[in-house]
């Protein structure tokens, strides 16, 4: 799927965030810095990514249900595959090959201006 594409696909769906969304880091409610929560949260994420990829064969988690399900309704079936799987391949390469500490750390800090 060609870029110019996906962005029109990814524009038909709205900016929403999931019902168990922590915004702890926006509201500054806690006490550690950034820097150890950031070293936490890439931490938590490397143990867990050999969970997930397992558990990912099992089934699919609630956001790509609903993302599956909205694509479907917007652009049909066909597409819908196709959106979604370059969907989650730009995902897995954002989050867990591309995303770095300092990376995360701006787009901590963009959120919160």
């Amino acid at each position: 799927m060609e870029e110019r594409e996906f962005r029109h696909l990814l524009d038909l769906f709205p900016v929403v965030r999931s019902p168990d969304y922590c915004d702890e880091l926006e509201r500054g409610s806690s006490s550690r810095s950034t820097l150890d929560e950031m070293a936490d949260w890439q931490k938590g994420w490397n143990e867990m990514d050999k969970k997930d990829e397992l558990q990912e064969d099992k089934s699919e988690d609630k956001f790509w249900s609903k993302l599956r399900g909205a694509a479907e309704r917007k652009v049909g079936s066909e597409n819908a595959d196709r959106f979604c799987s370059a969907f989650k391949t730009l995902h897995k390469r954002l989050v867990y090959e591309e995303l770095s500490l300092e990376a995360a750390q701006r787009f901590v800090g963009a959120a919160d201006s």
